[in-house]
């Protein structure tokens, strides 16, 4: 069975069965119609138990709360002011289960006192109605309260200034009569000073109330004097009529002392008026006052007097101290003023000099702290003062005047003059000064001249300018023409370019470049000429010296011997060339090229050579002429003819040779070569018809003969061609033509 909703069961309901009642034991019976409880407004709590009654109404026997199920109710007052119900909440956990509740009565009235299922866990249902009772409260009868009393205002034993007491007033409260509140009654002031209204007063409150309740009550206080008196002063005239508080004239001192509480309770001290005339330092004047209300704070009136003007002295002075008791600068004189009473806000005072010569320094006012005044120069020193350094100027000069082109050549001697006239000088009157240097404007400054006091004019307080120009042109060479030999050396005379230049006063000398050709040779000094500037400054001649090595002669040279034509391999040996050179010297040995002992012409050519450079080049020519070859002889055929003959056999080659009508029977001298060549066609041929005897290729001279002869062995090879050559040592040479068959 589903459960219930909470709160559903709160009644039963006609025709409905519940299995379960949830009753009160009021009155010890289960009854669907709410029970009443009567209670006393503030008496005893009321009391009653919750139960549970099986009533198998809704298909289950027996008592629905088994096993671990629970049944849980709210229980409510709908009038909790009237009467409260507790517990407000209890849970029913078997069939058993009772739960004790307690009524507190409060008020007069009605409340009705219900349960609501808020859980139940059975899953049956329950009916709440008859655990509803009904509890009435009724009001307790009145009663005559008595009456409270409460004095406010003063404070019992409290003290209230005079003028400041608070009202005293009686409060009652009477829960049945509700009085309102009134003024308490006062007694008269008693104590020393009551005449004044100080002292200690009584307030006193009675009340009855109309159940016949009478209450009674009393404060005793004190009125005090709560201010001490008032002092004050005032001084004619008011404010000082000098400065810094000070008085310079007489001052009335008046004094006041006031007690408004309290007049006949007045004790003073001190507050004693007086007129002050005399110089005084600050003096305190005080005034003192009691009474009931007190101390009074002590009044003090300081009065400080001065009416006199302070004392001032010459002290010493500041300044540059020259010589002779001058000073070179400003003086500062210092001045002293003494004030015994006020004071200086400056003892001293510094007053500078005015002008040069003998100066008087008056001393300045001094005003004392009171504000009294001392007339200015009360005081004076007197001081010779000269700043001024003597004046100079020009007045001479040595030489005395330049050049006519306004140039001096040497240093100047200037003549400067100094002048003061304060206090005189003290060097000599005139001082020179020389020039050092040169230009177009040496500034010569003049010398310091001291005066009296001292003081020194600059150096350069005046000054001269010349144009000083004391040294010589300047000269410069440069080579304008000569033939550069070698080694430092030249060939022809040299053309030297002398230049004079001259930085300051300029060249006179015109042209500024002058040339100058060298003469002879060796060692060759070429020397400048004369050159001069417009300050009259001139060089030397030979101020500038060029030097030159010159040698324009070529060395002398010739062969050791002669080699006349001749033929070859009786030429004469090569001749040395001997050379000789009286300047420079030679450069080296004098060498012969073009020696030859081939055949031919031949030009023999030594050249010597100098230090120089200068050279000398001597030739000689001669022939060496061609040996004269004769041949070949028969049986070769010449001029071109192609000789026949078989190959391999011995060819016999004659011929002579001639060096001159000499002629030449050395073989060594003569040398054959063979060699291939083309066979050309259409030539002439010829059948060597003599050969001599086989064997190896060989050559002879034939003494008897009077010939060469030379058995060529030809080469084989039928067809083929060669060349036979004969070459001697001269290199001349004769050829044959052969064709092998």
């Amino acid at each position: 069975m589903a459960a219930l909703a909470a709160g559903s069961l709160l009644l039963a309901s006609p025709g409905v069965a519940y299995a379960d009642d949830i009753y009160n034991t009021l009155p010890m019976t289960v009854d669907s119609v709410s029970k009443i409880m009567p209670l006393n407004a503030g008496g005893a709590d009321g009391t009653t138990t919750l139960a549970l009654a099986t009533k198998d109404g809704d298909g289950k026997s027996g008592c629905n709360l088994q096993g671990q199920t629970t049944l849980k109710l709210e229980i409510v007052s709908d009038q909790p002011t009237v009467a409260t119900v507790s517990p407000s909440e209890t849970t029913f956990t078997s069939c058993g289960f009772t739960q004790p509740l307690t009524i507190k009565p409060l008020t007069g009235g009605s409340t009705n006192i219900t349960a609501r299922i808020v859980g139940n866990t059975t899953g049956y249902s329950f009916n709440t109605g008859p655990a509803a009772f009904i509890v009435n409260v009724i009001a307790a009868a009145p009663a005559n309260t008595p009456p409270s009393l409460v004095i406010t205002g003063p404070t019992l034993g409290g003290s209230s200034a005079k003028g400041s007491v608070p009202a005293a007033v009686c409060n009652v409260t009477d829960k049945e009569d509700n009085p309102p509140s009134f003024l308490a009654t006062l007694s008269a002031i008693t104590g020393p000073d009551s005449a004044d209204g100080i002292g200690t007063q009584e307030a006193t409150c009675y009340y009855k109330d109309s159940g016949g309740i009478e209450v009674s009550s009393s404060v005793t206080y004190n009125i005090i004097d709560a201010t001490a008196p008032l002092i004050s002063y005032t001084l004619t005239p008011a404010n000082p009529d000098g400065l810094a508080g000070w008085y310079r004239n007489a001052v009335q001192l008046t004094w006041t002392v006031t007690e408004a509480d309290s007049p006949f309770s007045v004790r003073k001290e001190g507050c004693v008026d007086r007129l002050i005339e005399a110089d005084q330092a600050a003096t305190s004047y005080s005034c003192s006052a009691t009474s009931s209300g007190g101390i009074a704070t002590w009044e003090t009136a300081p009065i400080k007097k001065d009416g006199t003007a302070p004392t001032v002295e010459y002290t010493s002075a500041t300044g540059t101290l020259g010589k002779n008791g001058w000073y070179t600068s400003a003086v500062d004189a210092l001045f002293t003023g003494t004030d015994t009473m006020s004071g200086l806000a400056t003892d001293t005072q510094t007053v500078t000099s005015i002008g040069q010569g003998s100066v008087k320094v008056y001393s300045p006012a001094f005003t004392d702290n009171a504000g009294n005044t001392t007339d200015a120069r009360a005081d004076s020193d007197t001081f010779q003062i000269d700043w001024t350094a003597p004046r100079v100027a020009l007045s001479g000069a040595s030489p005395a005047s330049p050049n006519d082109y306004g140039w001096y050549n040497t240093d100047v001697v200037a003549t400067f003059s100094g002048f003061d006239e304060t206090s005189g000088l003290q060097s000599e009157a005139t001082q020179e000064e020389t020039s050092n240097g040169e230009g177009a404007a040496v500034k010569v400054d003049s010398p310091a001249f001291e005066d009296v006091a001292g003081n020194l004019s600059a150096v350069g307080a005046d000054s001269a300018t010349y144009k000083i120009d004391k040294t010589a042109p300047k000269v410069t060479s440069t080579v304008l023409s000569g033939t550069t030999g070698a080694n430092g050396w030249y060939t022809s005379d040299v053309v030297v370019d002398f230049t004079g230049s001259d930085q300051l006063s300029g060249l006179l000398s015109a042209p500024a470049t002058q040339s100058v050709s060298s003469s002879g040779e060796g060692l060759v000094d070429v020397r400048s000429p004369i050159f001069e500037d417009y300050a009259g400054n001139a060089t030397e001649e030979g101020a500038v010296t060029a030097s030159f090595k010159i040698d324009k002669t070529a060395p002398e040279a010739e062969f050791s011997s002669a080699v006349t034509s001749g033929y070859y391999g009786s030429t004469a040996p090569k001749p040395t060339c001997i050379a000789s050179d009286g300047g420079s010297g030679m450069d080296g040995s004098c060498i012969v090229y073009g020696y030859s002992t081939s055949v031919g012409k031949h030009k023999l050519t030594a050249t010597a050579t100098d230090l120089a450079g200068n050279k000398t080049t001597i030739t000689q020519e001669y022939e060496v002429l061609a040996w004269t070859i004769k041949g070949f002889y028969q049986p070769i055929d010449m001029d071109g003819v192609f000789n026949t003959v078989k190959g391999g056999s011995t060819v016999p080659a004659k011929f002579e040779v001639f060096a001159g009508d000499s002629e030449i029977t050395d073989a060594s001298l003569m040398a054959f070569t063979a060699f291939k060549i083309t066979c050309s066609a259409g030539v002439v041929t010829d059948e060597i018809e003599t050969l001599a005897t086989a064997g190896s290729t060989i050559l002879r001279y034939d003494a008897i003969g009077g010939q060469f002869v030379y058995n060529w062995k030809t080469p084989t090879g039928a067809g083929t061609c060669y060349k036979l050559v004969m070459t001697a040592k001269d290199g001349s040479s004769i050829s044959a033509n052969f064709k092998l068959k």
